[in-house]
């Protein structure tokens, strides 16, 4: 592959625009899954210029610059980090025998492809709102879609607040995994997160990721997510006739944190059972019964935060208009917590990891991408490959267009003279006719 390459980097030199001129070599090292790459080739300068350089093999070749792996080697990294700590990677890739890159490198090549990815898909949510509404381009149509929606904390390398990572999920319903149906699992679920500057950013990707795929002009969309204010409020002005629910985990978790843990089993059946103002009548009876003023302080502040959503507490399946109901098996919501500890939290805040924020974001877009199967898609691109430079030398070369038979034309006198008969005559008449 070397010799290919240094061919045809004399190639280029041979038929490099007039307006070029060579101001020395550079070397590089490309590191793919066979071994490494050492390639030297020249810079060039534009003539009564000071600034514009070019490296004529890497534009040909697609080398980006300061690239330092192949495409086929950035997908194992891609792969293996998704799963692994940066240092983890380093160590896999050394093990097995592959060229050795420090983990600062993987982080690198690993990060610039999420950073580009992010790019990409704030792209086209930023196209897709830049009439103001929601564009529908997915042509599936469903009666029912679910939503949930959730946050994580991961600690942040910058300073000492964390950063929040935003996720949402969102399914067609369920379908049994197990012949013996002891078992769900979500019907075409897709992932959306990462790192927003506001709920309305993550809201506008969301909706943009789910209009490629559905027409929701027909479609009663119902979410499920936790007290916080970004999801129970902001939601709405992206789904008519959205149906919100708070989260039956987080309800039951926070009860029992506050009131204690019978209280909250018992509670929390007389809310499933649809009685909403029972359940807040009887909690805030109990807040008079706390032992200290700050423990009473809490519990007041629990309380007004759920007659805050108070329709938000009822299930929503009391909710759905009756032909809904009778169309489908509807089943209890609450499956993001599951997602964020699958897709992130193994991920992101194993060990007391740390990230910067660009960081976070780039890995959050690697696991939505892995989980929504796109990775791979994604890594194929033609961005990320390096071109052959077999190929590129193949029409490269150029073709002669004159008459090629011309210098079989000539002639040689001896043969014919008066020496013709002569056995040296004869044996150069025999080298000729060849």
């Amino acid at each position: 592959m070397e010799k290919f390459i240094k061919e045809l980097e004399e190639e280029l030199f041979r038929t490099k625009p007039k307006d070029l001129e060579v101001v020395g070599f550079r070397k590089k090292n490309i590191a793919t899954k066979l071994g490494e790459i050492k390639i030297k080739r020249r810079l060039y300068k534009k003539k009564n210029s000071k600034n514009d350089y070019i490296f004529l093999l890497d534009d040909k070749l697609n080398i980006r610059k300061g690239r330092r792996v192949s495409g086929e080697y950035l997908k194992l990294l891609v792969s293996l980090s998704s799963m692994l700590s940066f240092r983890q990677v380093e160590e896999v890739i050394e093990e097995a025998g592959f060229p050795s890159l420090s983990h600062a490198t993987i982080h690198k090549e690993v990060r610039e492809f999420g950073e580009r990815e992010s790019k990409r898909i704030e792209y086209e949510r930023e196209k897709v709102f830049t009439e103001g509404k929601l564009q529908v381009g997915g042509k599936k149509e469903k009666d029912l879609l679910f939503i949930e929606a959730d946050g994580i904390m991961v600690s942040s390398q910058e300073d000492k607040e964390r950063m929040e990572i935003k996720v949402g999920v969102v399914h067609e319903g369920w379908n049994y995994e197990t012949p013996a149906k002891s078992r769900r699992r979500l019907k075409n679920p897709k992932v959306v997160m990462g790192m927003y500057k506001d709920a309305d950013s993550f809201w506008e990707e969301f909706s943009s990721e789910i209009s490629k795929e559905y027409d929701l002009t027909n479609t009663q969309v119902v979410l499920n997510g936790d007290g916080a204010s970004w999801i129970q409020e902001t939601a709405k002005d992206y789904f008519p006739g959205l149906i919100v629910q708070l989260d039956r985990f987080h309800i039951k978790k926070d009860v029992s944190r506050h009131f204690g843990y019978e209280i909250a089993e018992g509670l929390y059946k007389v809310l499933q059972e649809g009685e909403v103002q029972a359940f807040l009548d009887t909690l805030e009876s109990l807040i008079w019964e706390a032992k200290t003023k700050e423990k009473q302080k809490q519990q007041h502040k629990l309380v007004k935060h759920y007659q805050k959503y108070k329709e938000h507490l009822l299930d929503y399946r009391y909710r759905l208009p009756e032909k809904l109901k009778q169309k489908k098996k509807l089943y209890g919501m609450g499956v993001v917590e599951g997602y964020v500890d699958k897709n992130i939290a193994r991920r992101m805040k194993n060990q007391g990891m740390s990230w910067s924020k660009k960081g976070a974001e780039a890995m959050a877009k690697i696991l939505m991408l892995k989980h929504n199967k796109k990775l791979k898609e994604r890594l194929n691109d033609e961005y990320y490959k390096i071109k052959s430079p077999i190929k590129v030398l193949k029409y490269r070369k150029r073709k002669y267009t004159g008459n090629c038979s011309n210098w079989l034309q000539a002639k040689m006198p001896v043969l014919y003279g008066v020496d013709s008969g002569k056995d040296w005559v004869k044996a150069i008449k025999q080298l000729v006719t060849v």
